[in-house]
């Protein structure tokens, strides 16, 4: 969710990282200079100035909404953010709408409307403690489609077809066992009928 109002104050409480006079660019198009402030529940810009000199409006984005955050280092040095929310804005000049598409059978995922954010700070240091500020931010909120569901895995007496795996393993293993017990006994077999053969012939010679 994003939420965009004309009024700005920097929170009370909960705030991880701030920084005045950092520059928003919104598709690569500046929108002004104000304050960022990265808090636990949101992301704030806001109380400062458009290009053209009139105050820029406050964005407030919450943490479900950017999926993706990094460090840029090129064209500038800058915090850069994905939203999956198309954020318009009467300050900038905007796309046309015609390309929605009115028919569900044309809908393609991966048509869903982003929008890409640098957060241009003063200095280029600030930009680890503002990477870091995020990391701890978005680690209190975390997306509800990574947690693992416990009901995904099955209990273990459900695992028949496992069973069989299992059990079909153990049969090989039998079977390899029996064999090498034939395979012994018939080695000492062999070696019986050769004494026995060597016996005789002593007894031959012996009779001779």
């Amino acid at each position: 969710m994003v939420v965009v109002s004309s009024t700005f104050s920097v929170p009370a409480e909960g705030v991880l990282f701030q920084a005045p006079s950092t520059k928003l660019l919104v598709n690569d198009q500046e929108l002004g200079t104000a304050t960022l402030c990265i808090t636990e529940n949101n992301v704030l810009w806001g109380g400062g100035v458009t290009t053209s000199g009139a105050p820029t409006p406050t964005i407030a984005l919450l943490y479900p909404t950017i999926s993706l955050h990094a460090i840029q280092k090129d064209p500038s040095p800058a915090l850069y953010m994905v939203l999956n929310y198309e954020l318009r804005l009467p300050e900038l000049n905007q796309g046309s709408g015609d390309a929605q598409q009115d028919d569900d059978d044309d809908f393609d995922a991966d048509d869903q409307p982003i929008t890409q954010l640098r957060f241009v700070p003063p200095n280029e240091s600030d930009l680890s403690p503002m990477y870091a500020a995020m990391s701890q931010g978005q680690s209190l909120h975390p997306d509800p489609a990574d947690e693992v569901d416990d009901e995904a895995y099955m209990d273990g007496e459900e695992f028949e077809d496992g069973d069989e795996e299992f059990e079909d393993a153990e049969e090989s293993s039998t079977v390899a066992d029996s064999a090498a017990e034939r395979l012994r006994a018939m080695r000492l077999q062999a070696e019986a009928n050769g004494k026995r053969t060597d016996d005789s012939e002593d007894a031959d010679d012996d009779h001779e």
